[in-house]
C-alpha cells in the first residue's frame, strides 16, 4: 500500500511518468491467453495488483490528460502491432508489409512523444524507412520518425529510429541496461574518462517493447560489407593513416568505450557477443546491444562458447595495443581505465548487486539457473584489498586478449547466420 501510495501520487503529478509507469506495469503482466494455452498462469501475488494499479493511474487523469493517453498508447500500439501483421508473410515481401501498414496510420495531435526518449515530439513517419530485422523467430522491425525536442526549436527536425518488437521479453535488457546506467553514472561521479551508452528500453506489455536505436552506429557486421580488412584498416579508411590526428582521436574513443564496456562486462557476462551485437558510433566508440543472454545463461543450451569475460578479439587488440605484445602505451592505458573503472564499481558493489535482486522473482531467464546474484558479488571479490582487485581486473584483461573461445564463437556466428567475423 505504500508503494503504491507512493507510486500513484507521483504519476498524478506528471503525466509522462504515468505514461512510463503503465507501460512499465502492463510489461509486468502475465499474458491473457496462458489458460488457452493449457498452461497455469503461475500465482503471483504482485502481479494479481498491477491491473488494479493501472487502472487508478488511468481513472485519476484529467479528461484532458486522459486524452492524451489514449492517443499516445494507441499510436504507440498500432505501430508495434506490425511486427505482428508480418510474421505469416514471406521475407521478401515485409519490407513491404511494413509501408503498407505505416501508411494507415496517422498521428493524432502535436504532443505525442518517443516512449524511449521523452524529450523527442513525434512529428513524422518516414514511411519508407521501415525495415524487418533479423530473428529467429520473431519479426522485429526498425522504424524511423521525424522528431524535434521538447524545448528546442521546432523547424530542427531529426531522425530518431526505434525497434518494435512483438513475441520478446525485453525486461532483461531493461535490468541490464539499468546497471550500465549506474556504472555511468559512478564513473561520471568519480571523474573517469570511461564510456558507456544506456539506450532506452522499454517493455510496452507483455513479450512486447521499443528499443532506441543508438544514433549514428553501424554494428560490426555493416562496417565488414564495405571491406574485407579488420577494425585497424576500417578505422584508417574512415579517419585517416595511423598517427594522424583523426585516426588517433577516434583510437582513444576506442579506447575509453571498450574499458566501460569491458567493466560492465564482466559484471553482467553477457553472452551472444557476435558482430550484429557490437556497434561503432561515427567518433569510434564501441556500444554493446541487446542483452538477451546475460548472468548465468547463454545460448545455444548454455554450452559455454564464450569463456572469457569480455570480448577481445585479435582485431580489437590491433587497435588497443599496435605492438601485438602487451607494452603499447594504448594497452597500459586500455589496462589502467579497466581497473579504475572495476575499482570504482567495487565501492558500489551493495547498491548494484541490490537493483539486480529485487528482479529475482520476475521468472527473466538470467535468474533460472546456477547462482546469479552469489556469483555476481563475487565478481566484485570483496574479499580483495584493492591491490589485489586490480590485478584481478589486470589478469582478467590479459585473459580476454584475443581468447580462441570468442574468436569460435564468432565462426559459429558466421557459419549460421552470415554475420562476418
Amino acid at each position: 500500500k505504500l508503494v503504491e501510495g507512493y507510486l500513484l501520487g507521483a504519476a498524478r503529478r506528471s503525466n509522462i511518468f504515468a505514461h512510463i509507469l503503465i507501460w512499465h506495469l502492463q510489461g509486468e503482466c502475465e499474458e491473457d491467453d496462458n489458460e488457452k494455452e493449457g498452461a497455469a498462469p503461475k500465482p503471483n501475488a504482485f502481479q494479481s495488483l498491477l491491473p488494479a494499479v493501472r487502472q487508478k493511474i488511468v481513472d485519476g487523469f484529467t479528461q484532458e490528460a486522459r486524452d492524451m493517453f489514449e492517443r499516445e498508447f494507441d499510436f504507440f500500439d498500432k505501430v508495434t502491432s506490425i511486427s505482428g501483421v508480418l510474421f505469416p508473410l514471406p521475407k521478401e515481401e515485409r519490407r513491404a508489409g511494413i509501408k503498407r501498414e505505416l501508411e494507415k496510420i496517422t498521428i493524432p495531435g502535436d504532443d505525442l512523444y518517443l516512449p524511449t526518449a521523452t524529450n523527442k515530439l513525434v512529428r513524422g513517419i518516414q514511411l519508407d524507412s521501415g525495415i524487418p530485422l533479423q530473428s529467429a523467430a520473431k519479426v522485429p522491425i526498425m522504424i524511423t520518425f521525424n522528431v524535434i525536442d521538447r524545448d528546442g526549436n521546432p523547424n530542427d527536425v531529426m531522425p530518431q529510429a526505434c525497434i518494435f518488437k512483438v513475441g520478446d521479453d525485453c525486461r532483461q535488457d531493461v535490468l541490464a541496461l539499468q546497471v550500465i546506467a549506474l556504472l555511468r553514472d559512478i564513473f561520471e561521479a568519480v571523474g573517469l574518462n570511461l564510456y558507456l551508452f544506456p539506450y532506452g528500453v522499454l517493455p510496452t506489455g507483455p513479450e512486447r517493447g521499443i528499443i532506441e536505436v543508438v544514433p549514428n552506429t553501424r554494428s560490426r557486421n555493416q562496417m565488414g560489407e564495405t571491406t574485407d580488412g579488420g577494425l585497424l584498416e576500417i578505422f584508417q579508411q574512415d579517419y585517416g593513416p595511423v598517427g594522424s590526428p583523426s585516426f588517433e582521436a577516434a583510437r582513444q574513443m576506442f579506447i575509453v568505450s571498450s574499458a566501460g564496456y569491458a567493466v560492465a562486462s564482466l559484471l553482467l557476462q553477457p553472452k551472444d557477443r557476435h558482430n550484429g551485437n557490437l556497434l561503432f558510433d561515427s567518433q569510434g566508440r564501441l556500444v554493446h546491444i541487446d542483452f538477451g543472454f546475460i548472468l548465468e545463461i547463454s545460448p545455444g543450451g548454455n554450452m559455454g562458447f564464450e569463456s572469457a569475460h569480455f570480448k577481445l578479439s585479435h582485431e580489437m587488440t590491433q587497435l588497443l595495443d599496435p605492438s601485438g605484445t602487451m607494452k603499447s602505451d594504448t594497452w597500459n592505458q586500455f589496462l589502467r581505465l579497466c581497473v579504475k573503472g572495476y575499482l570504482a564499481g567495487r565501492r558500489h558493489m551493495n547498491g548494484i548487486v541490490t537493483t539486480v535482486q529485487l528482479m529475482v522473482d520476475s521468472g527473466l531467464p538470467c535468474f533460472s539457473r546456477g547462482e546469479p546474484i552469489a556469483n555476481l558479488r563475487k565478481r566484485f571479490h570483496p574479499e580483495m584489498n584493492e591491490r589485489e582487485a586490480a590485478n584481478f581486473m589486470v589478469r582478467t584483461c590479459v585473459d580476454a586478449y584475443n581468447k580462441w573461445t570468442t574468436a569460435g564463437y564468432d565462426l559459429i556466428q558466421y557459419l549460421q547466420q552470415g554475420i562476418e567475423k
